[in-house]
């Protein structure tokens, strides 16, 4: 009797956690394919036989994180009662998966770069900026007709929250020089002079 064969799915997703892993270790530029087939346990060839190139490898994994990142949003602020406190955990979660996954963030980094001359891969950025902003937009609408608090103009108000948050990313890839831990602790504060 044979054993169990994987479904190319599954295989798809290993070599993705495989990427992963060796982007947060080495990031994305310094990492070849051959580490990725290291780490995934099979020959080259293999990933070559799902995935044409690094890049595609890279745009799985940002569907991939993308998925990951708003399931995780969704445990952590559903549980929660007002939307004030969702949009503190949500703002929390961000910062500790940048601490947590800081080469991670610094392969969407090269993301983002390349996303400008690359139609599809601009395509799912702006699809992510969409997803952001229905749930931040929904928690202040939420928030306001709770009167939790009063949002003038909430568009502009969601998009600088998310852009916030961004901010932080950048600044922490591009310098890691910010005392991340004490950002998070003042989330809460900075959310509710925003939001009185």
């Amino acid at each position: 009797m044979g054993g169990f064969k994987a479904s190319t799915g599954d295989k798809k997703r290993r070599i993705i956690i495989a990427a992963m892993r060796c982007f947060q270790r080495k990031g994305y530029v310094n990492t070849t394919v051959d580490d990725i087939a290291s780490e995934y346990g099979r020959s080259k060839g293999s990933i070559y036989w799902h995935y044409p190139s690094k890049k595609a490898i890279l745009i799985d994994l940002f569907s991939y994180w993308m998925d990951e990142t708003f399931d995780g949003i969704n445990a952590e602020i559903a549980p929660l009662e007002s939307s004030r406190d969702k949009l503190i955990r949500m703002g929390e979660f961000f910062i500790e998966s940048l601490i947590r996954d800081y080469e991670l963030y610094s392969s969407m980094m090269v993301f983002w770069g390349t996303a400008f001359e690359d139609a599809s891969m601009r395509r799912m950025v702006v699809d992510l900026y969409r997803r952001y902003d229905e749930v931040v937009t929904s928690l202040l609408v939420q928030g306001q007709a709770d009167g939790e608090f009063s949002v003038p103009d909430i568009p502009a108000f969601s998009t600088m929250l998310i852009a916030m948050i961004e901010g932080l990313i950048v600044r922490q890839v591009m310098s890691r020089s910010l005392d991340l831990e004490r950002i998070r602790r003042e989330i809460p504060s900075l959310v509710k002079r925003f939001l009185p």
